[in-house]
């Protein structure tokens, strides 16, 4: 079985942020396939920010805009009603204001993981693999991808 890994780096936004990266987990499969002759296998995707997440979804205005970050609010909010930041242990520790981040990003993941065959994802028409910046202000990330397989 060969490896293949590659990174990239993201620019992004924050308060639950998302990029669709879709087309560069296909293109390290693709380089994979080109570098080792990969056709068949997996492919990882995990980034290395401690308050940002992987995952799929439909990627539609309604959910990237709105309706996840809802949802995670309902589990982690930011702020309270009248707008003011809600204190969370973690702060106390690290003089910060990104408690809620760092639950959000425990709900989804560091990282996605997905098949693919004959060099393609094996993912359905309205799955996109999305990057999700869960901090409280924008950041730069990586994404290492890991191509395995033969």
């Amino acid at each position: 079985m060969a490896v293949h890994t590659e990174k990239r780096t993201y620019h992004t936004t924050a308060h639950m942020g998302m990029l669709d990266i879709t087309a560069d987990f296909r293109e390290a499969i693709r380089n994979a396939g080109d570098a080792h002759s990969i056709r068949n296998g997996i492919v990882t995707g995990f980034t290395t920010g401690g308050v940002a997440g992987l995952t799929t979804l439909e990627f539609e205005p309604g959910i990237v805009r709105h309706d996840l970050k809802a949802a995670m609010d309902i589990f982690s909010p930011y702020t309270d009603a009248s707008g003011r930041i809600i204190h969370y242990r973690h702060h106390d520790t690290w003089n910060d204001d990104n408690g809620s981040s760092h639950i959000k990003a425990a709900l989804l993941s560091p990282f996605i993981t997905v098949p693919f065959v004959d060099g393609d994802l094996v993912i359905g028409p309205w799955q996109n693999l999305t990057l999700v910046e869960c901090d409280t202000r924008d950041r730069v990330r990586d994404v290492v991808f890991q191509v395995m397989g033969e």
